[in-house]
C-alpha cells in the first residue's frame, strides 16, 4: 500500500513575512514618487519670496524761520530712538519776535482807534458845512450812513484787540504751565517748599480763568461785529430801494452812488489800514501757533529714526528738522518673480517666516499689488549676481510676529481659497 505524503501548508507568518518583504517595499517605492510629484508640484505653484519690512517715515519740517529752544520740562533733547506717541511736543521755537510783532500790533490797533475817532469828528464837521447845499433827506441819509461805517470800524478794531489780548493770554498761560510743571518736579525733589507750589498754582489758574473769559467776550465781540454788517447791509438795501422809486419818478442821480463816495472819501484809507492789520494780525496768530511743533495725528505712536537740527541751532522754513518712522504703519514689500503659476488678487493669503532664531511663522494676506513688473531690490535677491524682476506686492504684517522696520523675512505665496 502506498505511503501517502501530506502537504505542509506554509504558516500565516511566513506569507506575511513574504508579503512584507515583496509588496511594502514597492508600496512604499509608489507613495514615494506620489508624494515627489506633490510636492514637486505645490513647490512650482507656490513661487517663495523674499520680503522686507518697512515702516511709514515723517519728515518733521520747519514752517518758519528761527531758531529751536530746549523743550519744556525735559532734561534732554529729544535724539534718535527716542519713541514719541500722538500729539507729543517734538520742536519749539523762539517766539520772542512772534511776542515783540504782537505787542508792536496792538499798539497799532491803539493808533487806529484814535484815528477812526479823529474821522468821524471831521466827516461830521464836513457834512454839517455841505447842509445848505443838500437836501434834508439826503443829508439825514448821509449822516446814517457815516454811523453806521464808523460803527462797523470800531466793532472790526475791538475783535482784533480782543484777539491780541486772547493771544497774549495764551502766552502768559503756557508760561505758567511750564512754571508749574518745573515747580511740581522741584516739589517732589523736596528742593522747594508746598508754598511755592500752591501760589504757582495759584497764579495758573487766575490766568486760565482770565483767557476763558477773554474768550467770551471774543465771541461777544464777533456777534455785535456780523450784527453791525448786516446793519449796514440792510441800510444798502433800503438806499436802492429808493434809488428805485426815485428812478420811476424820473430822477437820474444814484442816491446810494453819491453816499457811498461821500463816505469813502474819509473811510476807505482808515478801512484799509483796519484791514491790512487785521491780516497782519492773523498771520503773527498762525505764526504763534507753527513755533510749536508735534507728533503728527496720523502717527500713534513712533520712534525718531534721524535728527537734522538740535536746540541752538537757527532753521529755515522748509528745512527737515528729523524724521519719525510710524511703527503702527508697518507693511511688508515682496516681489512675485516671473514667471509664475500663482494668480494673485487682493487678499491673496501668504505665509510670513522669520529669518531669525527661534524660527516663527504666521499667515497673512496682501493688501496691494503694484501696477507694472519692477526691478527686485539688491537685498531681496536670491543670489545677488543674479538680476531678477517681479511683481511688487504690499502685504500686511501679522500681528502676532515681532518684526522690526527693516527685517528682511520668508514670503511663501498661496492659491487664493
Amino acid at each position: 500500500m502506498a505511503e501517502v505524503h501530506k502537504r505542509i501548508r506554509t504558516p500565516f507568518k511566513e506569507h506575511m513575512r513574504q508579503m512584507r518583504y515583496q509588496l511594502i517595499p514597492v508600496l512604499v517605492f509608489l507613495f514615494g514618487i506620489y508624494t515627489v510629484v506633490v510636492l514637486w508640484g505645490k513647490h512650482t505653484e507656490l513661487p517663495n519670496g523674499i520680503g522686507a519690512v518697512k515702516a511709514l517715515r515723517f519728515d518733521i519740517v520747519s514752517p518758519v524761520d528761527g531758531v529751536l529752544v530746549a523743550l519744556p520740562n525735559m532734561d534732554k533733547p529729544l535724539d534718535m530712538f527716542d519713541p514719541v506717541t500722538k500729539g507729543q511736543l517734538i520742536c519749539k521755537f523762539d517766539d520772542t519776535a512772534v511776542n515783540a510783532t504782537i505787542a508792536t500790533l496792538q499798539a497799532e490797533l491803539k493808533q487806529f482807534t484814535v484815528q477812526l475817532a479823529a474821522t468821524d469828528a471831521e466827516m461830521k464837521l464836513q457834512f454839517a458845512e455841505r447842509l445848505g447845499d443838500k437836501s434834508d433827506r439826503r443829508q439825514s441819509l448821509l449822516d446814517d450812513a457815516r454811523r453806521l461805517a464808523i460803527d462797523l470800524e470800531k466793532k472790526k478794531l475791538d475783535v482784533a484787540d480782543r484777539t491780541i489780548d486772547i493771544e497774549t493770554g495764551r502766552i502768559a498761560l503756557k508760561r505758567h504751565a511750564e512754571k508749574l510743571a518745573i515747580v511740581k518736579e522741584l516739589v517732589a525733589q523736596k528742593l522747594e517748599t508746598p508754598y511755592v507750589l500752591s501760589d504757582t498754582q495759584l497764579q495758573h489758574d487766575v490766568q486760565e480763568k482770565e483767557l476763558s473769559e477773554q474768550e467770551k467776550t471774543l465771541i461777544a465781540a464777533k456777534a455785535l461785529e456780523v450784527e453791525a454788517q448786516t446793519r449796514v447791509g440792510e441800510f444798502s438795501k433800503m438806499i436802492r430801494e429808493e434809488d428805485i422809486l426815485r428812478a420811476a419818478q424820473g430822477a437820474t442821480d444814484s442816491l446810494a452812488a453819491t453816499i457811498q463816495q461821500e463816505i469813502d472819501v474819509f473811510l476807505k484809507p482808515v478801512e484799509a489800514a483796519i484791514a491790512t492789520q487785521r491780516a497782519r494780525l492773523h498771520e503773527a496768530v498762525l505764526q504763534l501757533k507753527s513755533l510749536e511743533i508735534r507728533v503728527p495725528e496720523i502717527v500713534s505712536s513712533g520712534t525718531i529714526v534721524e535728527v537734522y537740527k538740535m536746540p541752538g541751532q537757527a532753521v529755515r522754513a522748509g528745512e527737515p528738522i528729523m524724521r519719525i518712522a510710524n511703527l503702527d504703519s508697518m507693511y511688508i514689500v515682496s516681489y512675485v518673480r516671473q514667471p509664475n503659476r500663482v494668480s494673485l488678487e487682493v487678499q491673496t493669503p501668504v505665509g510670513v517666516q522669520v529669518r531669525t532664531i527661534p524660527i516663527m511663522a504666521s499667515k497673512s494676506m496682501i493688501a496691494r499689488i503694484g501696477p507694472q513688473i519692477e526691478s527686485v531690490p539688491t537685498r531681496q535677491l536670491r543670489d545677488p549676481k543674479v538680476p531678477e524682476w517681479g511683481l511688487p506686492v504690499k502685504i500686511e504684517v501679522p500681528r502676532d510676529l515681532p518684526l522690526t522696520p527693516g527685517e528682511l523675512v520668508n514670503i511663501t505665496f498661496q492659491e487664493k481659497p
